[in-house]
């Protein structure tokens, strides 16, 4: 019941309804999830690492073991999974579906994101373009796309693979393309999320 209310507990709704598809699994159901799913174990990490944070900010000496904890976990999905998070913040329903080189700078980050493989957001350095991503409500980000930059990704965007994105999208709109460019506008991806 604790879970339902965080935004842990809807991380864990949204890697049920599509991993498994269905709303309400079974025990044996959701213990597979947990031990198999390795997206899921990167998610779990980042938001352990920002309740640790909370902790810490609240009092150094409670927060020093779960943030130490963190740290080490952190460390561990970077070696194993090449997953790393260093969103400033992430929104609720963050689903990772494949594993593998994904960065996840400084930025800030609605609800309901979706990566999958060979992600990069990033913090831009061109003279002009220089900052972190903001990216809104329910983005979906394909396999090998890098967004970079003081961009803001609208909500409902879609990103298909293999793009490289580094200008401001608009909400609704499909992008791809290396230069990114609007393909789509008024695009629906609810299916994807």
């Amino acid at each position: 019941m604790i879970l339902k209310n965080c935004a842990f507990g809807r991380d864990l709704e949204k890697f049920y309804r599509i991993d498994l598809e269905e709303s309400r699994p079974g025990p044996g159901a959701k213990l597979n999830i947990w031990v198999n799913n390795f997206g899921l174990h990167c998610v779990a990490a980042y938001r352990f690492g920002q309740f640790a944070s909370h902790l810490c900010h609240k009092n150094i000496l409670i927060g020093f073991i779960p943030k130490t904890i963190h740290r080490f976990l952190n460390f561990l999905v970077r070696m194993i999974y090449h997953v790393e998070i260093n969103a400033l913040s992430i929104g609720p329903g963050f689903y990772i579906g494949h594993i593998g080189t994904i960065l996840i700078g400084p930025s800030n980050i609605g609800k309901n994101l979706s990566v999958t493989h060979n992600v990069t957001i990033g913090v831009g350095y061109s003279p002009g373009r220089e900052g972190r991503p903001v990216i809104g409500d329910n983005v979906w980000i394909g396999t090998g796309s890098t967004l970079t930059g003081a961009i803001t990704i609208g909500n409902n965007v879609t990103i298909i693979p293999g793009t490289f994105l580094s200008r401001s999208i608009p909400d609704g709109c499909l992008v791809g393309g290396n230069p990114a460019r609007v393909l789509a506008q008024n695009y629906d991806n609810q299916k994807l999320l």
